[in-house]
């Protein structure tokens, strides 16, 4: 069974307003949609879990064009689900619809990050994939990240890292900061990165403590 994981990337005049707030806003640091209906009284029906401020997040869906409603469930202090319901336009009903043609699953959560991007998982026959990814709707491009065998073990280990910690993580194992002894510093990363190293250190802190968190959380350390 193939999957293909693709990075979407969406054109100024499509992004949500809510998620041009990853870009604006560094209080909301993860956005993942974990399930959506589009086939409800005309309009789409959305359940996202969020790491970020709530207030912020309220605001920008108070403030965008086309939510008919919402409820935010708090989890702790920074992370909440956000239960969606807006209107459906044109594009949406089109990308919705090429992910749900006959022969491909779109595996959640579908994470959006800074920069107007989206990262999706996609399974199924590889003809279909194919003519999926070939069939995606204007407004976005698209880049192929990784094909090949589905397992779901993968996501057994999820320590919940957005694209940008992810990134920062990457750049410091190619750059050694790992290595013992270290061969680069947080300057080093942020040269790579194009922030400050403040920045990258903070973004690296932030990695490793989920990365660990998660760790511990296993069953092996029960």
């Amino acid at each position: 069974m193939k999957y293909v994981r693709l990075t979407l990337r969406f054109h100024d005049d499509v992004v949500h307003p809510v998620h041009e707030l990853i870009d604006r806003d560094e209080g909301v640091e993860r956005d993942l949609l974990l399930h959506g209906n589009t086939a409800t009284e005309g309009w789409d029906t959305l359940l996202f879990y969020v790491d970020g401020d709530p207030d912020t997040y309220a605001a920008a869906l108070e403030a965008a064009d086309g939510i008919v409603d919402y409820e935010l469930t708090h989890l702790g202090e920074n992370s909440f689900y956000a239960y969606i319901e807006q209107e459906a336009d044109a594009f949406d009903a089109a990308l919705f619809e090429r992910f749900s043609r006959t022969g491909v699953i779109v595996v959640p959560p579908v994470e959006f990050v800074d920069g107007g991007e989206a990262h999706v998982t996609v399974l199924g026959d590889p003809a279909a994939l194919q003519s999926t990814v070939d069939d995606l709707p204007d407004g976005l491009d698209v880049s192929i990240d990784r094909v090949g065998e589905y397992d779901d073990r993968q996501a057994a280990f999820d320590p919940g890292l957005t694209g940008r910690q992810r990134e920062a993580v990457a750049v410091a194992v190619d750059l050694g900061y790992y290595a013992v002894p270290s061969e680069a510093n947080a300057t080093d990363v942020a040269a790579e990165l194009g922030c400050s190293a403040g920045t990258a250190a903070e973004h690296l802190r932030k990695a490793e403590r989920n990365v660990m968190s998660a760790l511990v959380d296993l069953r092996s350390f029960e």
